[in-house]
């Protein structure tokens, strides 16, 4: 019988080796920075838009600073005028909907938007009445009049039907804020809070300072009995939706004016949250290890590109 022709054998170079070893290093490299960039971008959202909140709460203080002495305390009178009439007569009205994460649904415009002389009290500008600190959970959110929907995407928003956060007896003020949003953090650390931790009301110039001593989680439907003023107290709560991600009751941290400096820290001094800073430096870190192991792993020839004398039949 004849011999069976023989198939040509076909020679793989080193550098054809070390071609295709590098190509696959290039997609591993590639899926691997994919991974760290959507990894690390939900973070940066966060902390651009904190800084975009921060800094609208600054530029609302510094314009209370240019303000005549006069004006700043015709405000201040204003709202101690609103906030006794509030006092005065069952607060029947509280918030944009029955609950102020419910939302309007797009319909008619709520009695806050309607009520141009409460969209006056305060203005600092842009509707910024002052701003809220919590330097425990990195929380400096500028305050808002109302709880819309564009309110809430973009600060704390003050609850309609309670009182102005200016502070004085028989006044509670309630300020609402998200929770959980991909881009902003808002009050999405607020379940961190305890009692005896203290935040700040920051308004025509001056710093309230106010010490939890209510933590209480409550149904929509129930929640409005903890927002009603009680004679004689000076009480701010915030309130923002729980659990994490179902948000189907709604938690309330309230706190009682305390004297600066006797029973609160001055906010210069208050302890400082370095959670963000140290989770900045970390996935900062992280970034770099891995950029510079890509850098080297594909500076280098694969060594079995190098080495390779396999031969393979067609």
């Amino acid at each position: 019988m004849p011999d069976k022709k023989s198939r040509p054998l076909r020679h793989i170079s080193p550098e054809s080796s070390a071609a295709k070893a590098k190509a696959w290093y290039i997609v591993a490299a590639l899926l691997l920075i994919g991974s760290l960039v959507a990894l690390l971008l939900p973070f940066t959202m966060q902390a651009v838009s904190q800084w975009r909140q921060t800094h609208a709460a600054h530029d609302a203080t510094s314009q209370v600073a240019l303000w005549p002495q006069g004006k700043v305390a015709d405000e201040y009178d204003a709202a101690q005028r609103y906030n006794a009439q509030l006092a005065a007569k069952p607060q029947n009205v509280l918030g944009e909907a029955p609950d102020p994460f419910t939302g309007s649904g797009g319909k008619a415009k709520s009695q806050s938007e309607t009520n141009k002389t409460y969209q006056r009290l305060l203005d600092t500008g842009g509707g910024i009445m002052g701003s809220v600190v919590i330097p425990k959970i990195s929380v400096d959110l500028p305050i808002y009049h109302g709880t819309s929907d564009a309110v809430l995407a973009q600060g704390a928003g003050h609850l309609y039907g309670t009182s102005l956060p200016v502070g004085g007896a028989s006044t509670h003020a309630v300020l609402t804020g998200h929770r959980g949003l991909p881009n902003a953090l808002l009050f999405t650390r607020l379940d961190e809070m305890h009692k005896g931790d203290v935040f700040y009301i920051k308004v025509l110039g001056t710093t309230l300072a106010y010490k939890v001593d209510q933590i209480t989680v409550v149904s929509p439907d129930n929640a409005k009995g903890d927002l009603k003023i009680v004679p004689g107290e000076d009480r701010v709560t915030l309130m923002t939706c729980t659990p994490y991600g179902v948000n189907t009751m709604r938690l309330l941290v309230s706190g009682e004016r305390a004297a600066i400096p006797g029973q609160a820290p001055p906010l210069d001094d208050a302890p400082k949250d370095l959670t963000l800073l140290w989770t900045a430096m970390g996935s900062l870190v992280a970034l770099g290890v891995a950029a510079t192991a890509i850098v080297r792993w594909l500076r280098s020839s694969p060594a079995a590109g190098r080495h390779s004398t396999r031969v393979f039949r067609q």
